[in-house]
C-alpha cells in the first residue's frame, strides 16, 4: 500500500475545495491563485448565483447604494456581489486567516471598491465598525457550534442578530441577513420584531439552500414572504380555502409537487389561486392540474398520473412486485418515504413514482390513495 503524505493530504483537500468552488462559484475557480483557506469557508459561502440574487436586493432596497457593511464577509462571495451594485463594501470577517485571503483574492478578481477589516462583532465594537454610517449592513453568522455542530437557532449563531437588532438598525436604515435554510420564519420574525419587512427563501438544485431576512428601521407593516418570485403574507394565506377536487374520480391529469423553496415558505392554500391548481388534500401538499403546463417548471415538478390505486396492504405489496424499481414518496401518511419502499420492496430509480397520499374531497369522504406517475 502506498504510503500517503501530509503534502498529498492537503493537495487533495485543495483539489476538493477547488472542485467544490467549481460548481459554487465558476468565476472564482477560473481565476489563477484564487485562495480557499478553510473546507468550511468553501461550504458555507454563497453560490454565483444566491450571491447574485443578494446584489439584486440591494439594489432593489437601495439603488443608490453609498456603502454597504458586510459584517461577516466570509470567503467573500456576497462582497464581491455587492461592489458590483455598491459604491463601497466594507468587508468584515472575524477569522484574521479569512480576511487576509479575501484580500488577495479581491485584488486577484480585479476588484478595488472594497475595503477589509479583521473584528468580532459584538455590541461594543458594532458602533466602531459602522461608524461611516452605512446604507445596508449585512451579516450571515456563523451556523457551528464551538465542537462544530450546526446550529439554527438565532441565540445559537455568531453573531446573535437579534441581540443585536437595535444597535444595527440605528447604524443602518436597511439589515439584510442570510439564515439557515432550517430556521422557522414564524420564529424569527418574531425574535426579530415588527422591522422584518421580507423574507426571501432561495433555493438550489431541488433545496432550501438559505432564509434572507430584510429589516427596515421604523418599518411596522408586517412580513412579506417571497420564494420563486411569488410573493404573499401569512395573512393571506391563512386567509384562502384550499381549492379541492369533487370525488376520486376527479383524480387525473398532472400531479404536481411543488418546490422545497414553497413549502419551506408555506405557500399551501394560496397556490390554487396563484396557480390555478387543485389541492389533492388540506393537509397534503400536492396539486394537480388539468394538463402539462410549462409554466409550473419554475414552481416545482410536474407528473402524468398513470393509475390510482387504494392504499392498503394488498395495493401496497401487487404494486411493489409490478413495478420492481420506482421512486417512491409519501405525504400525509403515518408512514415515511423510505418505510413505505421497503414495504413495497423496490429500490430506487426508473421513471416511475409513485405518491402515497392522503386526499380530500368537497363532495365524497377522504381517502388513502396511490398515484402512479411518470416525470413530465
Amino acid at each position: 500500500m502506498k504510503k500517503v503524505s501530509f503534502s498529498d493530504i492537503l493537495a487533495d483537500l485543495s483539489d476538493a475545495a477547488s472542485a467544490r468552488m467549481r460548481k459554487k462559484v465558476p468565476e472564482w475557480a477560473d481565476v489563477p491563485g484564487i485562495e480557499f483557506p478553510t473546507r468550511l469557508a468553501t461550504e458555507q459561502c454563497s453560490s454565483s448565483a444566491t450571491a447574485r440574487y443578494k446584489a439584486a436586493l440591494v439594489s432593489r432596497i437601495c439603488p443608490d447604494c453609498r456603502l454597504l457593511a458586510d459584517l461577516t464577509g466570509g470567503l467573500g462571495v456576497d462582497s464581491h456581489a455587492f461592489s458590483r451594485v455598491c459604491g463601497r463594501v466594507l468587508y468584515n470577517e472575524m477569522d484574521p486567516e479569512l480576511a487576509a485571503a479575501a484580500g488577495r483574492n479581491f485584488s486577484r478578481l480585479g476588484v478595488s471598491n472594497i475595503s477589509i477589516s479583521n473584528v468580532e462583532v459584538t455590541a461594543d465594537t458594532l458602533p466602531g465598525l459602522v461608524a461611516e454610517g452605512p446604507d445596508v449592513i449585512f451579516l450571515d453568522p456563523a451556523r457551528r457550534s464551538g465542537t462544530g455542530r450546526k446550529v439554527f437557532l438565532l441565540e445559537d449563531c455568531s453573531p446573535d442578530i437579534a441581540a443585536l437588532r437595535d444597535g444595527l438598525l440605528t447604524a443602518a436604515p436597511d439589515i439584510l441577513a442570510k439564515l439557515s435554510p432550517m430556521a422557522d420564519i414564524a420564529m424569527v420574525c418574531s425574535r426579530l420584531g415588527p422591522s422584518v419587512r421580507e423574507v426571501h427563501v432561495l433555493g438550489a438544485d431541488g433545496e432550501c439552500k438559505e432564509l434572507l431576512v430584510w429589516m427596515h428601521r421604523g418599518w411596522d407593516g408586517g412580513c412579506t414572504l417571497v420564494a420563486e418570485g411569488l410573493c404573499f403574507t401569512r395573512q393571506e394565506e391563512a386567509a384562502v380555502q384550499p381549492r379541492l377536487l369533487s370525488a376520486p374520480a376527479a383524480l387525473s391529469g398532472v400531479l404536481f409537487e411543488p418546490s422545497a423553496t414553497l413549502l419551506k415558505a408555506g405557500c399551501f392554500n394560496l397556490l390554487c389561486e396563484k396557480l390555478g391548481l387543485y389541492k389533492i388534500g388540506r393537509f397534503t401538499h400536492l396539486y394537480l392540474a388539468a394538463a402539462p403546463d410549462g409554466k409550473l417548471e419554475s414552481y416545482g415538478k410536474s407528473f402524468s398520473i398513470k393509475e390510482i390505486l387504494p392504499f392498503n396492504n394488498a395495493g401496497i405489496k401487487s404494486l411493489g412486485k409490478a413495478l420492481g424499481r420506482c421512486s417512491v414518496t409519501a405525504r400525509n401518511l403515518p408512514v415515511s418515504s423510505d418505510t413505505l419502499a421497503k414495504k413495497m420492496g423496490v429500490t430506487s430509480g426508473g421513471d416511475t413514482h409513485v405518491f402515497a397520499f392522503t386526499a380530500d374531497f368537497s363532495d365524497a369522504p377522504s381517502e388513502r390513495l396511490m398515484a402512479v406517475t411518470e416525470r413530465i
